[in-house]
């Protein structure tokens, strides 16, 4: 997929570009209609599927005392919509100026003159331009009189309720994740690298891994059983220009993973660390970048009176993940 940093490093070839516009934070089943139907056109007139989004969450730059947690990182993102068939991504900078620009002027001057789009989809209740007075009605008006195609996309419903971020957000929080993996049409994953922890596990007979979390929101303190893959590349999107986003995911690998304050232990973490035992791997993780997929929580976190019992209980966890990742990859076929 390519990544375009500005409007300033695109060059409109002999395909049209079909282009659909959001923060698609969490890439959710929502996001995925929008994709759906830019790919698909894209398909059919041999154009080129475009996505139009932000490096930061506007929230995180106009209102950064209330800023939403991310359901996806950066790189997390843009790995989904390559996933989903995205060929080119138009990575914006949320700067004041870009949150100045009026709707009529982004359609006109950037949308129009600059990228010259063919077609452009956009969510039924989005809203963009300054003051968000840009609607799909004017979207609608402003296609007609500039010459290109619009089509408003409605929301996907989940249970009666439109799917959105903010929704999914709470429902991470609340632990509720096969509601989560409905809404997202996938089961909820994070992005992490593994770093140096206190190294306690290993002496116990299960080596784990301590993660650092790229994405801002996980599930309630406990222990989930979990799948976990390697990645190789992307990370860096910090270069100048046009830049290539490649990111290769390894083979799933079957594990169980505690997020908490380890409180058996009488120096408890400062903060909340997840770490990850994987069953079936001898090597060196540390500093390999992970995503990280969550099943429903075996327990909450838990005191121990001392090792032996919390090796006990780690083995008691151990077999009832195990039973729940087999019983997982038999429903999946």
């Amino acid at each position: 997929m390519q990544i375009l940093p500005d409007f300033s490093t695109y060059e409109a070839g002999p395909r049209p570009l079909i282009l659909a516009l959001g923060n698609f934070d969490g890439v959710h089943l929502g996001h995925r209609e929008l994709l759906t139907r830019v790919t698909e056109s894209a398909r059919s007139q041999s154009g080129c599927a475009g996505v139009m989004t932000f490096r930061e969450h506007p929230q995180h730059v106009l209102h950064p005392s209330s800023k939403p947690p991310l359901l996806t990182s950066l790189d997390h993102k843009l790995f989904l919509l390559s996933e989903y068939g995205i060929e080119t991504c138009f990575l914006m900078p949320f700067t004041a100026e870009f949150a100045g620009m009026d709707a009529e002027s982004f359609v006109r001057n950037v949308l129009v003159s600059r990228l010259g789009v063919k077609e452009v989809y956009l969510g039924r209740n989005a809203r963009f331009g300054r003051n968000r007075e840009g609607d799909a009605a004017m979207m609608e008006r402003l296609s007609a009189a500039c010459g290109f195609r619009f089509y408003p996309v409605e929301s996907v419903l989940e249970n009666g309720e439109a799917v959105s971020s903010s929704r999914i957000r709470v429902m991470i929080r609340e632990g509720r994740l096969d509601e989560a993996q409905r809404c997202l049409g996938r089961k909820f994953s994070v992005f992490g690298r593994v770093v140096h922890g206190s190294g306690r596990g290993g002496p116990m007979g299960f080596p784990t891994a301590n993660l650092e979390v790229e994405s801002e929101i996980l599930p309630p303190l406990g222990v989930y059983p979990v799948e976990v893959r390697q990645l190789d590349g992307a990370g860096r999107l910090d270069q100048p220009g046009s830049q290539r986003y490649s990111c290769q995911a390894g083979s799933w690998m079957p594990g169980i993973l505690n997020y908490g304050y380890r409180p058996t232990f009488r120096e408890e973490d400062k903060k909340a660390v997840p770490e990850v035992y994987l069953f079936d791997f001898k090597g060196d993780l540390y500093n390999k970048r992970m995503e990280i997929r969550f099943h429903n929580r075996l327990r909450p976190e838990m005191a121990f009176g001392g090792v032996e019992a919390l090796k006990t209980q780690i083995q008691t966890d151990i077999e009832s993940a195990r039973r729940v990742l087999e019983r997982a990859m038999t429903a999946a076929g």
